[in-house]
């Protein structure tokens, strides 16, 4: 299995990203790195190389940059907004490399694939649309992530949400939490039903504070993941950074070690 750190966990120490993705690589357990870019207009071009410089030197690949793209107001009134961050998270994305830009379909929160309102479902597709359009520009991959709460939080809603845009360079990150048991399925059937369109996955390291089913999804998810050798990294996503980045790394390496082994995995008391 591909393992991959979301540098999400070190946005309270900032200042310390390349040191810390440095002190990740001496891990040896990590072979990429996903990029966490909240505000784009941090990183120049002169810092994006210098970042993917390190990163080749370390022997990280960087397949990914996440940002709040496609989080689009429900008063349908920022679509330029958007777009114009998805041109900068393109031309971030050529700087470094990366070849998947990450976007959650809506608003997170407030709507769902369930019941979804007409016209803002149409006009989020449209958006989609031209996101896929201007990251094909660039050879760029754009990834919903099946997060709950978006239009692509059921197997049925993701399925069609990707039909509906329509195209081709448009496929999913697979999260997880409560987003199977929507489908009336395990996360085993959740992963086979979107299988062909998984090009990366996000992994919690305390996987009890998402989605209580996580640890039961991931008990069943990663041997197989592990023994089918799937080409897609699984990117551990420490999104709430209690705990220091390198720790994070070094705990969610030895969980998914022991997901991976089958051996039990439960949250501690009071956590």
């Amino acid at each position: 299995m591909k393992l991959c750190f979301n540098t999400i966990a070190c946005r309270n120490e900032e200042e310390r990203l390349l040191e810390i993705i440095a002190e990740i690589a001496g891990l040896d357990k990590y072979k990429a790195i996903e990029l966490w870019i909240p505000d784009i207009a941090k990183t120049d071009r002169e810092k994006a190389r210098h970042l993917a410089a390190l990163c080749a030197e370390k022997e990280l690949d960087l397949p990914i940059v996440s940002s709040v793209l496609g989080v689009l107001r429900l008063e349908m009134d920022d679509l330029e907004e958007q777009l114009k961050l998805c041109q900068k998270l393109a031309t971030l994305a050529e700087w470094l490399g990366a070849r998947l830009v990450r976007a959650f379909p809506g608003f997170v929160g407030e709507i769902t694939s369930r019941d979804p309102d007409p016209e803002y479902y149409k006009w989020v597709v449209d958006a989609f649309r031209q996101y896929c359009r201007i990251l094909a520009d660039s050879g760029l991959t754009l990834v919903s992530e099946t997060h709950c709460d978006t239009f692509v939080d059921t197997t049925e809603g993701a399925l069609k949400f990707v039909e509906d845009v329509g195209e081709p360079n448009h496929g999913f990150i697979l999260q997880l939490g409560i987003v199977p048991r929507w489908s009336g399925m395990d996360a085993l059937q959740f992963y086979r039903a979107l299988q062909d369109k998984v090009l990366h996955m996000h992994l919690h390291p305390y996987p009890w504070q998402e989605h209580e089913d996580n640890i039961s999804h991931y008990a069943q998810l990663l041997p197989v993941l592990e023994k089918e050798k799937v080409d897609f990294y699984v990117s551990v996503e420490n999104c709430k950074a209690l705990v220091p980045p390198l720790e994070a790394a070094r705990w969610s390496a030895e969980i998914i070690r022991r997901f991976v082994a089958g051996e039990k995995v439960s949250a501690p008391e009071n956590s």
